[in-house]
């Protein structure tokens, strides 16, 4: 069994701001971003669409650090590879979709 990687706080701040200002982009309808973002409903730098369902995360419910909140966030590797924990393979993403896409294995 592998252990899990922790990351630091520097780290998770980058792997946030990589998401919000690239992957999430090209994920989602830039009309529908630019309409959360219009609406006041999602600051990007606070609150973003999970890769996976598209519901809210907050990036101050880390699940490092406020566990299994509504809107908490983990850290997904894209690839399913533990190992490889580039900023390019990793993404924010709810705790109960990360389960579900490594039980998918997608």
């Amino acid at each position: 069994m592998s252990s899990r990687k922790t990351f630091t706080q520097s780290q998770r701040n980058e792997i946030w701001l990589y998401y919000i200002n690239s992957r999430m982009w090209d994920i989602f309808n830039n009309d529908r971003l630019n309409e959360l973002q219009d609406s006041g409903s999602y600051i990007y730098a606070q609150a973003a669409p999970c890769p996976f369902c598209g519901e809210k995360m907050l990036k101050a419910q880390y699940q490092g650090v406020q566990p299994d909140k509504s809107f908490s966030w983990d850290i997904d590797h894209i690839d399913n590879n533990p190992t490889r924990n580039n900023v390019v393979n990793l993404q924010p993403m709810h705790p109960w979709c990360n389960k579900k896409k490594a039980g998918q294995n997608i």
